[in-house]
């Protein structure tokens, strides 16, 4: 016979092994672009306008933006709100990083080879960088204010939220997106932004596909 005890405890497991087995309340956007006027749909930033605010908290995130060959890499870097990005020289002359953006302005000053300064990027808003001793570089820093945003590969295909980036850069707190109703808007330097409304619904999928084309792309966040 099986005491009580012993049936208390297989009750518990059973609805915990059936709790984890049901679909998580939320859904996730999967989609692909194309593009009109440049040769690749590669790295255009599909993203959620709205919704929750959201600071990295995780001790093992880090962002770079390293300066070589007398060029910013990556040329384009997306940041959750609240990110550190450090910028390493590993040139063989000296730099300087600044911004004149109205997110966000800074100037790290003049430093050699080898040394590397870092930022905090704690408002929402796109960053353009400068360096005033080599006038060809330049970069972008897009902060975020959540991490439900997606990056194209080379065939235009992007997932929000993109862990796969996130915890590629130590961001290991990922938060699903909840059920709901939200605008999604792209950037990208040398494209027009489009934006489009989406129902994220409970559990399951939402395909979005979406025609990007050249011109001068909006602001990140509206002010």
């Amino acid at each position: 016979m099986i005491k009580k005890s012993n049936l208390a405890f297989i009750a518990v497991v059973l609805i915990v092994f059936t709790l984890a087995s049901l679909p998580a309340w939320a859904g996730t956007i999967i989609g692909s672009l194309t593009v009109k006027g440049l040769r690749s749909p590669k790295d255009v930033v599909v993203y959620i306008s709205k919704g929750p605010v959201y600071k990295v908290d995780s001790p093992e995130a880090r962002f770079a933006v390293d300066q070589k060959n007398l060029s910013f890499l990556p040329h384009v870097l997306v940041v959750p709100q609240g990110s550190t990005v450090h910028f390493p020289n590993n040139d063989k002359v000296g730099h300087n990083v600044f911004s004149l953006s109205r997110t966000q302005k800074f100037n790290l000053g003049n430093y050699g080879p080898g040394e590397s300064k870092k930022i905090v990027f704690d408002k929402p808003g796109l960053v353009e960088l400068r360096c005033d001793m080599h006038a060809e570089m330049s970069a972008y820093i897009l902060v975020m204010k959540n991490p439900f945003f997606g990056i194209t590969d080379k065939k235009g295909n992007f997932a929000i939220p993109d862990t796969g980036y996130l915890k590629g850069h130590g961001v290991t707190s990922v938060q699903e997106l909840p059920a709901g109703k939200y605008t999604v808007r792209t950037w990208h330097e040398k494209l027009k932004s489009v934006k489009k409304t989406i129902v994220v619904p409970k559990s399951g999928e939402v395909v979005l596909k979406l025609k990007l084309k050249r011109g001068t792309p909006g602001s990140l966040y509206k002010r």
